[in-house]
């Protein structure tokens, strides 16, 4: 296994990791209460795509043909689209701006969501470059 496979499986795997968990540990959304808030549906939503995310990067560990690196990569791509998407147009947080979901929540989960897309990206992009000329990772 080539060391640069390893090195952004690792990266992918705890960038998603971080997201899944982001909205239970540093990330906090608000506590539930008679009335369920939006942030709890969306830190729900990041959670299963974040451990989604986090299974494809661990399948990167084992994958063989560079064609199956490219899918986990298109995988995990769509997952840290929606991390970046639930907490902003799909489901949103809670409408004040002075809400901790508001503040901390929704920024963290954008930003590691542009994280785990990017590097996704980049290795997509060395992935595909590797294989249009002849060279194998």
């Amino acid at each position: 296994m080539k060391k640069s496979r390893v090195v952004f499986s690792a990266v992918l795997l705890v960038l998603a990791l971080l997201a899944a968990v982001a909205p239970y540990t540093f990330a906090k959304v608000c506590p539930l209460g008679e009335t369920v808030m939006r942030c709890h549906w969306t830190a729900r939503a990041v959670l299963f795509t974040g451990l989604c995310a986090a299974a494809f990067a661990l399948l990167r560990f084992f994958a063989r043909p560079e064609s199956f690196l490219l899918g986990l990569d298109a995988a995990i791509i769509a997952d840290a689209a929606g991390i970046i998407l639930f907490p902003t147009v799909l489901i949103g947080v809670c409408g004040g701006s002075r809400m901790h979901c508001h503040a901390v929540t929704q920024p963290a989960l954008i930003v590691l969501g542009i994280l785990l897309l990017a590097v996704a990206a980049a290795d997509a992009v060395l992935l595909f470059r590797g294989r249009r000329s002849g060279k194998v990772r």
